[in-house]
């Protein structure tokens, strides 16, 4: 009995490994702010959103991408800018449909360093927020961590050989999110601020899963418990 239940426990395991395993698969753009970077991050009190402006932005590279895996193109005069939602804790901030994300610049296709004919400008991806969040860790020390939603230019999508839209032909929206390590003189935990020092971080995006791809994760996930449930039941017998 006891061989059984560890033989059911072990192969629910190994299924949601490989599901896990899909999922670590799938392919990443991820844009990168390099010290010392332009720019600004801040919170005003109250119920006002996080607010980065002009935040500078250097290079993209594709991860675990169809074409031009882990090759990094140079962006120039590339931006970050962002608006949360309003507070809702602690240096905690939510979504809202007026919440507002956005990167532009040109990315370099030919390394010349000239904006040309030949390289991607424009937007480079636009969205909204869903939360948002700041930690002071010691000292002048803070990090910014958030998940959002966004659109991607086609032609930077293109690029690295990912999906342009989904199964329904719509365009396809791309999960983010963003880690940006700054420094701010620390008053007390949810105390305004403003930082302008940042010091690095990345952006990071992932085509959204279809609801297929979803049910097989929640499937495994299941079965995991379920086998976990039915050993704890055995112990008991």
């Amino acid at each position: 009995m006891k061989k059984t239940l560890v033989k059911s426990l072990a192969m629910t395991f190994v299924g949601s490994l490989l599901v896990a395993g899909t999922a670590m698969a799938i392919p990443t753009l991820d844009f990168g702010v390099i010290a010392p970077s332009t720019g600004s991050i801040s919170y005003s009190g109250g119920n006002a959103p996080l607010v980065g402006s002009g935040i500078s932005v250097d290079e993209v590279v594709g991860l675990d991408t169809v074409i031009n895996n882990g090759i990094i193109f140079k962006v120039l005069n590339g931006l970050l800018n962002f608006s949360t939602g309003a507070l809702t804790g602690t240096w905690e901030w939510g979504g809202s449909p007026n919440s507002s994300i956005s990167v532009v610049g040109t990315v370099d296709l030919n390394n010349n360093g000239l904006v040309d004919g030949t390289d991607i400008t424009g937007t480079l991806l636009q969205g909204n927020f869903g939360v948002a969040e700041v930690d002071h860790l010691s000292g002048v020390f803070h990090i910014a961590g958030a998940a959002f939603t966004d659109y991607k230019n086609p032609d930077l999508l293109d690029l690295y050989g990912l999906p342009t839209t989904d199964s329904n032909g719509n365009q396809m929206q791309y999960s983010g999110n963003f880690n940006l390590s700054f420094a701010a003189v620390f008053v007390a935990d949810g105390a305004a601020f403003t930082s302008t020092r940042i010091n690095s971080g990345d952006i990071t995006n992932t085509p959204v899963p279809e609801p297929a791809t979803m049910l097989l994760l929640g499937t495994g996930l299941v079965g995991l418990a379920g086998a976990r449930r039915r050993n704890k039941a055995a112990k008991k017998v």
